[in-house]
């Protein structure tokens, strides 16, 4: 018999046909995304949703702004009350940033990195 799952979500992100369906780790990763994907201020309704990250992609990577990036990528994985963060880290790319987070899925104990690639060239 099969494990039921916990979380049951949908998403039509990277799939042609049914099923939309995605569960447990497999959902709060692409919820995970979706905030990282989403601007702060962009969601009617809940204005404190999404990232600054956007915001601060043209800025000098110097200290001030790394430490502003890792300070809102932690908070919206903090945010995520299905995970524990880990570990994070800010990889400066020729034309993007790298956020990288080792997050721990509480109902399972699976520990995964998530890589989340920020862009700079979209931005103009």
């Amino acid at each position: 018999m099969a494990n039921k799952p916990n979380f049951i979500g949908l998403s039509t992100i990277n799939k042609q046909k049914p099923p939309y369906t995605l569960a447990d780790f497999d959902l709060v990763k692409r919820d995970l995304l979706n905030h990282f994907n989403t601007r702060k201020g962009e969601r009617v309704m809940l204005p404190e949703y999404g990232t600054i990250i956007y915001e601060l992609l043209m800025d000098p990577l110097d200290t001030v702004t790394k430490s502003l990036i890792l300070e809102d990528a932690t908070r919206v994985i903090e945010e995520e009350p299905r995970v524990t963060l880990d570990s994070i880290e800010l990889t400066e790319l020729e034309r993007s940033i790298l956020v990288e987070a080792q997050v721990t899925y509480l109902p399972s104990g699976i520990t995964e990195e998530l890589a989340i690639q920020f862009d700079i060239d979209a931005q103009e």
